[in-house]
């Protein structure tokens, strides 16, 4: 495949590059453009509210604006539980960064608790 490209100059005539592009060069990009694509089509939920409660350091309460409890647990976070060694102090600082603060969730999932996965 060979795609030609105009360079526009002041010259009245505006040499041609020529680039050749193998079939499995060709191919990667494609997969790689589509990849991107489908990854563009998903699309994540937004939750926007107040944090009304901290569980433990990776689990919150956000009250939305129709007044509706939402339990969010915060993905790719692994904290201790409240029993566990260093459980308090993990909670205390989720709730010292986040406590009646206004903020947003983006969510696609919810997990075997009925918590929402969100960032």
């Amino acid at each position: 495949m060979i795609l030609k490209i105009l360079i526009l100059s002041n010259q009245p005539t505006a040499p041609l590059w020529r680039f050749r592009l193998g079939y499995s060069s060709f191919l990667k990009l494609w997969l790689a453009s589509l990849f991107c694509g489908l990854f563009g089509l998903v699309q994540a939920e937004v939750l926007v509210g107040q944090v009304v409660g901290v569980s433990d350091g990776d689990t919150l309460t956000l009250l939305d604006a129709n007044r509706t409890q939402h339990k969010i647990r915060l993905a790719g976070i692994d904290a201790p539980e409240k029993a566990q060694a260093f459980g308090q102090a993990s909670k205390k600082s989720l709730s010292d960064l986040v406590y009646r603060k206004q903020v947003t969730v983006y969510w696609d999932k919810t997990d075997r608790y009925q918590r929402t996965l969100g960032t």
